[in-house]
């Protein structure tokens, strides 16, 4: 044989014998590594049901008569802007819409009375939903009310027959929420809540990580109870704008502006606690590829094993006058988006995110049967009522799903 053959086959030989084994793909992970903290055991399933009896009762015995929930009363020396009357009306909008979706988790949601209150508060959505406004010229709070009435209309619609009547009038309001939407995001892409710089017919102020992630989930929401998709620019851009907040580290930061200066308390992991959950939740919805299971689940992580800086920050009457500059009002917005996570976690993880996520949020029920995390007018217990009702709800269904309903 030729020897020139026999070098090249020879050749080829160890080639191959030399060639590198393709490394096994591994999910992406943040640049800081979340030590894990022990498991903590599950609740009984009497002592869930007992928790969500009892906001339940808070909720029906505090309703106001025309379906609502909150009110503009009980006013202190400093509080957060909100000016009159399309502030107080998105406020109130926002809690009615989250003791809806509390509720409507709930396992007592066919119960006589609860649904009685519901359709009151169903009622009251699908009049001011509708007329809800942006706001004056400083702030875009009707973000919030549309944001989390969205939100409820679309939890309201599961199981509802395609033909039934109430169904058509919930996606009804709901096309003009997801329009509002799209009107009141913010030039730069996303979404927020201040426009102190200058007025203009499409706001020109400060996008939020957390209100463009509340945002984002909630037309997901109306996506997949209507079918109704919110323009694609908007989307686009909202979604490129809550990528540029997120931090290598899994962080992210509070607004735009704060891009340029991640190593501030409030932008690093013990100051973006509450906001991750409903950030990475977000991005998987829209880009799988921008965030894996991996990440998001270290961002529970890091509730779990670092959560006290969000609870030193409760009832505190001062924004931002706690450690890493946490806010009180962070608290049950994170957890309500940390128990959505439980959608998206490893089967094999359930178990132990709902029981960490119980051993947090139940010894924090009040005597009442709410739960609030900071002095917001007469809103916050109602609003934080409905955070935490979800949650706990979650957690029942997650550790007791063969006789709780499905409420995911």
């Amino acid at each position: 044989m030729n020897k020139a053959v026999l070098f090249l086959a020879a050749l080829g030989a160890s080639t191959a014998l030399c060639a590198p084994v393709p490394a096994e793909k591994t999910e992406k992970r943040d640049t800081i590594p979340i030590a894990r903290v022990p498991d903590v055991p599950p609740p009984s399933r009497e002592t869930l049901d007992a928790s969500i009896r009892k906001a339940a009762d808070f909720l029906l015995k505090e309703q106001n008569r025309d379906g609502s929930w909150g009110n503009h009363t009980r006013t202190k020396g400093l509080n957060v802007l909100c000016p009159y009357p399309e502030g107080p009306r998105s406020f109130r909008t926002a809690s009615t819409s989250l003791c809806v979706i509390g509720l409507l988790t709930s396992p007592l949601k066919e119960d006589p009375a609860v649904k009685a209150s519901l359709d009151k508060a169903l009622q009251y959505l699908l009049t001011t939903l509708p007329t809800l406004k942006r706001g004056d010229t400083r702030t875009v709070l009707g973000v919030w009310g549309h944001a989390y009435g969205l939100s409820a209309l679309s939890r309201a619609a599961r199981n509802l027959p395609a033909d039934a009547p109430l169904r058509e009038e919930l996606k009804k309001v709901a096309s003009i929420q997801v329009k509002a939407l799209d009107q009141m995001a913010d030039v730069q892409g996303g979404w927020g809540y201040y426009t102190f710089e200058t007025f203009s017919k499409r706001p020109i102020g400060e996008p939020t990580s957390f209100l463009t992630a509340t945002v984002l989930l909630a037309y997901k929401d109306a996506e997949q109870a209507f079918g109704l998709k919110a323009e694609p620019r908007i989307v686009k851009r909202a979604v490129a704008c809550l990528e540029k907040l997120r931090t290598p580290a899994g962080s992210y930061v509070y607004s735009l502006s704060h891009s340029f200066y991640p190593g501030r308390p409030i932008n690093r992991h013990t100051g973006s606690l509450a906001r991750t959950p409903a950030g990475d939740l977000a991005l998987m919805r829209y880009d799988p590829s921008f965030i894996s299971r991996s990440q998001l689940e270290d961002g529970l992580e890091r509730i779990w094993s670092r959560g006290g800086w969000l609870s030193l920050a409760v009832k505190k009457p001062i924004p931002h006058e706690s450690f890493a500059q946490n806010a009180g009002y962070f608290f049950y917005y994170g957890y309500y988006y940390a128990a959505r996570c439980l959608e998206e976690v490893a089967p094999e993880h359930l178990a132990r995110h709902a029981a960490h996520l119980a051993s947090d949020l139940l010894p924090m029920q009040e005597e009442d049967g709410s739960w609030w995390d900071y002095p917001l007018y007469n809103y916050h217990k109602f609003y934080g009522t409905g955070y935490a009702l979800y949650a706990v709800s979650r957690v029942r269904e997650s550790l007791y799903p063969s006789d709780a309903a499905t409420t995911s």
